[in-house]
């Protein structure tokens, strides 16, 4: 390293104390004494700065998030080309190309959102986060009265132009601007069914997600049913992440596509849920009767169908169908193929759960992340593109239950994010919640934090690229280091650093996310 550029820890050290938003620093070569993690070595060190916000300086309020994302949705509503009531998917991006998703596909989604809503019979409906109307549109003909929320005036304004051109709709549907948390002016008590979908994504943390949520039961009537969709599953990120930089980037470099897995995991800002998460409210609010999670329903494969998966909060009391203890067989173990499921259904009687079942809609992504982790980038994009002979695709066991003349809850694998649970029923009589469709087993407890922070991420990464930028001003012509935000260093008995117990840095330079340190 040329002499101009040469500085040390401590002096870097002592310049970051100088900024008001830094608490403490601590800059060290990576990986430290003891620590030779991968893909690092002792031979190739990175000079990497840990620092601790003072109090504000990393860390955004809620509101602040929840106004950019209000800025980015009022200008996709603002900025999209007239399109018919209720057709309007303007913003439905594909996270792997950048290209809108097909059309087929989004109508395919709705309807399958749509059906999942009409299992419940409602008739008195709030949705929060209307929109533009994907699902008002389809519903509120059939319903008493509908009523939508929205952060967006806009959408709002729009919406309230297509829905006085309906006539079978401008006397039962009332529009209001407010926020997801925000229930001041709606009846107590009143609605038998609330829906919030494709929503919680844009949520700025897990304790507003919770909120929303024990705002909105206040108004759901008893028994009523709060369906809560498209939810983000934390537990594939890895997996999405891998096949976006696989889709996006060529070459088959390891180490290069490694960096674009961890840039492109790094700038996902959206509230991402591990379904443990909704085991446990019940626990947190006597209000839930009944927890029912079942993954997202499609024919296709795209990344809401792979990745996503709905909810359904039953206030109590509520009539329930409990299968959380129902009999079982193992996929692989007892039952080898659709065919002989089949046979075995005809001769078992409901409620029946089969466990273990390779998801076809993520095999490829899940197994193309493991060749990747073992630095083969070949075998990865063979994986991706390739067809895993093993996985089954849910929807066929959604025709076989059909045929069956039985109900099918299509649920996550609590113990294997790659895997899903098929539990069969007898039909269920109207307004009956299933309960415990997802079982929260004792590995999937022990799993680290049930929800993303997307706000303190966020902000922590602009709060570490600003530092960045700001060092450089002060330390013209050296080598600046890789910014990592954490939440407190932890110290030795003599009072300094603990290098050795900070997080790895990631593998790309520059200004770095939030760390639990």
């Amino acid at each position: 390293m040329p002499a101009t550029n040469q500085i040390s820890p401590s002096e870097m050290e002592h310049t970051l104390t100088q900024h008001e938003g830094v608490a403490q620093a601590a800059v060290t070569a990576w990986p430290p004494p003891g620590r030779p993690d991968a893909p690092y070595g002792p031979d190739h060190p990175r000079l990497v700065a840990y620092v601790v916000p003072a109090s504000g300086g990393g860390q955004g309020r809620e509101t602040d998030r929840i106004e950019e994302w209000q800025q980015i949705y009022e200008r996709v509503y603002t900025a999209s080309p007239s399109e018919p009531f209720g057709e309007d998917f303007s913003g439905w991006d594909s996270s792997y190309d950048g290209r809108p998703i097909d059309r087929d596909h989004m109508r395919q989604w709705r309807s399958a959102t749509v059906d999942r809503i009409r299992e419940l019979r409602p008739r008195r409906v709030l949705e929060i986060g209307v929109g533009s109307g994907l699902l008002l549109s389809r519903l509120a003909a059939d319903c008493e009265t509908y009523w939508g929320t929205d952060f967006s005036g806009p959408a709002i304004e729009e919406l309230h132009r297509n829905v006085k051109e309906q006539p079978q709709l401008a006397d039962r549907v009332t529009l209001r601007t407010q926020a997801a948390d925000d229930v001041d002016g709606l009846p107590a008590g009143y609605f038998d069914t609330i829906v919030i979908n494709s929503v919680t994504q844009c949520f700025p943390s897990g304790d507003y997600l919770t909120r929303v949520i024990t705002r909105a039961l206040g108004v759901l009537a008893p028994g009523g049913a709060f369906f809560i969709g498209d939810v983000r599953d934390l537990r594939t990120l890895e997996y999405f992440h891998t096949a976006v930089a696989l889709h996006r980037r060529s070459g088959t470099d390891a180490a290069s596509l490694a960096v674009a897995v961890e840039k492109s995991r790094n700038r996902d800002e959206e509230l991402l849920v591990h379904p443990g998460y909704f085991v446990g409210l019940p626990a947190l609010d006597p209000a839930v009767g009944a927890v029912d999670i079942q993954l997202q329903q499609g024919r296709y494969h795209n990344e809401m169908s792979r990745h996503r998966y709905d909810v359904v909060l039953h206030k109590a009391p509520a009539q329930v169908t409990d299968v959380g203890d129902c009999p079982s067989l193992a996929w692989g173990t007892d039952i080898r193929d659709v065919s002989v499921l089949a046979d075995r259904l005809g001769g078992t009687r409901p409620p029946l759960r089969i466990t273990g079942i390779p998801n076809a809609r993520i095999a490829n992504e899940e197994g193309a992340w493991r060749a990747l982790t073992e630095g083969d980038a070949v075998r990865a994009r063979e994986l991706l593109t390739g067809h895993d002979p093993t996985a089954v695709d849910p929807q066929k066991l959604t025709q076989l239950a059909v045929d069956a003349h039985l109900h099918l809850a299509l649920v996550p694998g609590p113990d294997h994010p790659g895997h899903f649970e098929a539990v069969f029923t007898q039909p269920q009589p109207i307004r009956t919640a299933l309960a415990r469709t997802y079982r929260h087993t004792a590995a999937a407890a022990a799993a680290p934090p049930l929800t993303e922070n997307p706000a303190a991420t966020h902000r922590a990464g602009r709060f570490a690229a600003r530092l960045r930028d700001w060092l450089g001003e002060r330390l013209p012509g050296r080598a600046l280091p890789a910014i990592v935000v954490v939440d407190a260093l932890q110290l030795r008995s003599d009072g300094t650093p603990d290098v050795r117990a900070l997080p790895q840095p990631p593998a790309a330079d520059g200004a770095a996310t939030l760390s639990h340190g």
